[in-house]
């Protein structure tokens, strides 16, 4: 990162292939959605290049761009909830998808079963568990991200499972 920040082109380079799938799959679990977490993904690199002069070397570069893609998340979450309605690419408004599947018909996979519950929690739930869990910035480093203290993250974590384990436990009892 202090490679890129002092003008190195290919410093860039390096930088996107060590961490552009961890935070392509980050984006992925907060959106839901490939195209906008590639379209997030394309904005968080763009932040991350005016922002570089604002890095502080010797500091770890995971919780930083963590925190921007977070911040871009959010900006575009924002206006998401703005626009009056999200058509698909035909035109038809889309179907909908984690809401109301809930109260249908569950997918055979664990993993589907999974990430359908994952998708379910509150977004300050998700996003606790899929920072430390699933893209494995420590605790510390989460808190960073969300802008909230190391305590508040290891408490959505915990009670993130526990909505996670009623929900699997419901899953068990009815299939």
């Amino acid at each position: 990162m202090e490679a890129y920040v002092d003008g190195s082109t290919a410093a860039f380079d390096l930088l996107y292939q060590r961490i552009g799938a961890r935070l392509f799959g980050y984006l992925i679990r907060l959106t839901r959605e490939r195209e906008r977490a590639e379209d997030l993904l394309q904005v968080t690199f763009a932040k991350m290049h005016r922002a570089r002069d604002s890095y502080l070397r010797g500091s770890p570069v995971l919780p930083w761009v963590f925190a921007i893609a977070h911040r871009a998340f959010l900006d575009d979450r924002r206006r998401v909830r703005n626009r009056q309605e999200d058509l698909s690419h035909d035109g038809r408004l889309p179907e909908p998808t984690a809401e109301a599947l809930s109260g249908g018909a569950m997918p055979a996979e664990l993993s589907d079963v999974l990430e359908l519950a994952l998708a379910q929690l509150p977004d300050h739930y998700r996003e606790a568990i899929v920072l430390t869990k699933v893209t494995g910035l420590s605790v510390a480093e989460a808190a960073e991200v969300l802008g909230t203290t190391s305590a508040a993250v290891k408490l959505r974590v915990h009670r993130g499972y526990k909505e996670l384990r009623q929900y699997l436990e419901e899953y068990q009892r009815t299939r």
